[in-house]
């Protein structure tokens, strides 16, 4: 016999009679290990801001609740596993609640500045035993209105740099920023390489879960041993300290953005 007395704390479920909507700004708690920036962060074009409730759910939760607009389905924009329209604000209050109960976790509001509109979402998210190393870029959702415009480069441009800039210079002085996209949706792995992210290759069995259905955009891959579970792959890129600060990708995007 051997004494091993560590626990894993269940996360904590969101108080479904305290979803954050009417919460001050000052008095909102982004709940995170990953430092939020001292003000918003800004080109000329976007706006990179941590997200908010009071500021930021009602535009969202239009976004959210707006089926698609040439009727196809976008399981990569709503969120994950519904992959399908919301019906109400409180399903996207209940979805901010649960990523902010996440504390490997925090999530940006993106707001295009020419139209003073929220154009979508990115978040970060980290190991917290490895947050001082590296981080990963995720949760990107962009508005249908947005989609191919300076939103998305401006937006990232303004992650990486927050991420991978020394602080000397604002930024967190990490070493690596990941992106994580399952194989299936190669929309994603364009995006990762048009920002400069490079691809590593595919990490097997990347997650595992229940069986999610008929409407998932994953295929049933199930672990055999009788347990009903299920695996995904992972495709994996990453820009690297190196790559940013000497091997010019900061000053490519720079240009770009600028």
């Amino acid at each position: 016999m051997y004494r091993n007395t560590q626990k894993l704390l269940p996360r904590p479920s969101p108080a479904l009679n305290n979803l954050h909507e009417a919460t001050p700004a000052a008095e909102y708690d982004l709940n995170s290990v990953l430092p939020a920036p001292n003000g918003p962060l800004e080109t000329h074009l976007v706006t990179v801001e941590p997200f908010i409730p009071l500021l930021h759910a009602d535009a969202l939760s239009r976004a959210f609740c707006t089926p698609p607009p040439d009727g196809n389905p976008d399981i990569w924009f709503y969120p994950y596993p519904k992959g399908k329209p919301y019906e109400s604000k409180e399903e996207t209050l209940l979805y901010v609640e649960k990523q902010r109960l996440r504390t490997n976790l925090l999530t940006f509001a993106v707001t295009d500045r020419k139209s003073g509109e929220l154009a979508g979402i990115m978040s970060l998210g980290c190991d917290p035993a490895q947050v001082t190393l590296d981080v990963k870029l995720m949760g990107i959702k962009l508005f249908p209105k947005f989609r191919g415009t300076h939103v998305f480069i401006h937006g990232c441009y303004l992650l990486l740099r927050y991420v991978l800039d020394p602080p000397t210079e604002g930024g967190l002085g990490l070493v690596r920023i990941g992106w994580r996209t399952p194989p299936e949706n190669v929309q994603s792995q364009k995006a990762a390489e048009k920002v400069g992210l490079s691809r590593e290759g595919i990490m097997r069995c990347y997650e595992v879960t229940p069986p999610l259905g008929p409407e998932s955009p994953y295929p049933d891959t199930f672990v055999p041993d009788g347990s009903g579970r299920t695996t995904q792959d992972g495709v994996v890129y990453s820009m690297t300290c190196h790559d940013w600060l000497t091997e010019g990708k900061r000053d490519r995007l720079r240009q770009i953005v600028e």
